[in-house]
């Protein structure tokens, strides 16, 4: 139902200005004609405007001219009699795609023919006059400065391809050997679904991946606005592809994907969809599809390996441990499996809810230790490969010291070189040199070896200022039996560190654990 109100002042003199320019010329209510269009029909129209025009002053006649003949000669004959008599009129408002758009009712003529004849000056208001032209074979383009008639062809004037390409709702690359218009992760060859809005007349097409996508965007309006038609759909074409790169060949479920359906089209076409919801719903019709196949499945960024995991795990550029977790979790997975990017910290992050205790358990053998990880994990799902890095390293570290001898009772010089040794061991001569400097005695032999055991990490000279000469001559002496504690393997260690101990004067220092065995099987 039209909206009904009085027309203000500026409304009034507006009508009386376009009608007074009207009344000198009827061109403003014709399109301009391509070559392709025949211009009879037009020919006629215009004699039928001329005829009005040539009665502008009898408004008698204008007034019979408002109910019969074509509906812009009405629309047409309206303003002119009000221009002759300009009480103030009604105006009526419905909506367009673009907004409500008013006109006042001055003939027995539609409010499409009124709101033409009344705002010729806009073309794409002048347009409304001719839409039903386009409903019996017309094409009709609307720029910001014409109206196009190009007959039966569809190909649209440059002027208007060009207004429609500078008007695009997103940033497009032309592509013009493939005659497309591509977002910037289509043009560099990426993976992913995207919508395609085809122009046939114009030998082009418009694709938009659904990263690129936007909830508020609807690039099929944008590209169509100001056309048209007899037959829209025909005219612009949608399409939306799940655009997978698929290795697994004709067995694989891409292989056989269905189309984007009908009633996703008819609803993106009529405006209830917009880009990326169209892009959504079409996912909701693939993915139980493709996450139904019981045949193993696995994608990477948009890239199907098909059954092929280690082409899969491959992709993911994983380190070892990143690498032997991620496979031991894909054995208790059936079926598909997706990550959106080729990463596996990705992968793990999505299999880690289902599958932590496989993750961890590649990794850390110990269970109390295993579920302590998995507990920290549960908190930080998004910190997975961090969380992975530091059990490994956790683990490593256990591994090292439990390879190494115990001991049940160790002098205190004893003691402090062991604990500096194993921590070398576990963390690096940076570490080593701090635990040593932050356990230093002030007095007592523990301050030679010390120094004897900086020169063996090759840090005597920056701390030879914290050491007395007598110091640093008994730890000179000491330095090669240090470099061996540090460097011995495990089961070289215990003589390693007795002949250390023994050369500073320790004797007694000590009582290995005898080593555990084995349990019985």
């Amino acid at each position: 139902m039209p909206r009904v109100r009085k027309a203000t002042g500026v409304r009034e003199h507006d009508l009386v200005a376009r009608a007074k320019t009207l009344r000198e010329s009827v061109d403003p209510l014709l399109p301009r004609l391509t070559a392709d269009c025949p211009t009879d029909r037009f020919d006629r129209l215009r004699a039928d405007l001329e005829e009005v025009r040539e009665a502008r002053d009898d408004e008698k006649r204008l007034e019979r001219l408002t109910r019969w003949g074509d509906p812009m000669v009405r629309s047409y004959a309206g303003l002119l009699k009000f221009y002759l008599n300009p009480d103030t009129p009604n105006v009526e408002s419905f909506p367009l795609p673009d907004g409500m758009v008013s006109f006042a009712p001055l003939a027995r003529a539609p409010r499409e023919t009124e709101v033409a004849v009344q705002q010729s000056d806009e073309p794409t208001r002048l347009l409304l006059g001719y839409v039903e032209w386009a409903r019996r074979g017309f094409h009709f383009f609307a720029t910001r400065r014409t109206l196009w008639c190009t007959g039966k062809s569809a190909t649209p004037p440059p002027e208007f391809r060009a207004e429609r390409v500078a008007d695009l709702p997103y940033r497009l690359i032309e592509d013009p050997a493939k005659h497309l218009f591509l977002c910037v992760h289509l043009k560099e060859g990426e993976p992913r679904p995207f919508l395609e809005v085809g122009w046939p007349g114009a030998n082009t097409a418009f694709r938009v991946c659904r990263k690129c996508a936007k909830s508020e965007r609807h690039l099929l309006s944008t590209v169509s606005d100001g056309a048209a038609a007899p037959d829209p759909s025909s005219e612009f074409l949608i399409d939306a592809q799940w655009n997978v790169r698929c290795r697994g060949g004709e067995e694989c479920v891409h292989a056989h994907l269905p189309e984007l359906p009908k009633a996703i089209r008819k609803r993106y076409e009529l405006g209830r969809l917009s880009d990326s919801q169209l892009l959504d719903a079409y996912a909701d019709e693939i993915r139980p599809r493709i996450e139904g196949t019981r045949r193993p499945t696995y994608v990477a960024g948009g890239t199907c390996y098909g059954s092929d995991r280690e082409a899969f795990l491959d992709a993911l550029l994983a380190s070892p441990i990143e690498r032997k977790a991620v496979a031991a979790a894909l054995e208790e997975v059936d079926g598909y499996f997706e990550v959106d990017e080729p990463s596996a910290s990705r992968a793990l992050e999505r299999l880690w809810a289902d599958h932590a205790e496989v993750i961890v358990s590649t990794i850390v053998p110990d269970p109390a230790e295993a579920r302590r990880w998995i507990n920290e994990g549960r908190g930080a799902p998004g910190r997975v490969v961090e969380i992975l890095k530091r059990a490994q390293r956790s683990s490593e570290e256990q591994h090292v010291l439990d390879e190494l001898p115990r001991y049940t009772r160790l002098a205190r010089e004893a003691a402090w070189v062991d604990r500096i040794a194993r921590e070398y061991r576990t963390h690096g001569a940076t570490a080593a040199e701090r635990a040593l400097l932050q356990a230093l005695p002030s007095e007592g032999k523990e301050r030679g070896i010390g120094y004897g055991v900086l020169l063996a990490l090759g840090r005597g000279n920056s701390h030879a200022w914290q050491f007395s000469h007598t110091e640093q001559e008994f730890g000179a002496t000491l330095a090669d039996r240090a470099r061996s504690v540090l460097a011995a393997p495990a089961d070289r260690y215990h003589a390693a560190l007795d002949a250390l101990l023994q050369s500073a004067g320790v004797a007694d220092w000590g009582d290995q654990e005898p080593p555990s065995r084995p349990a019985s099987s």
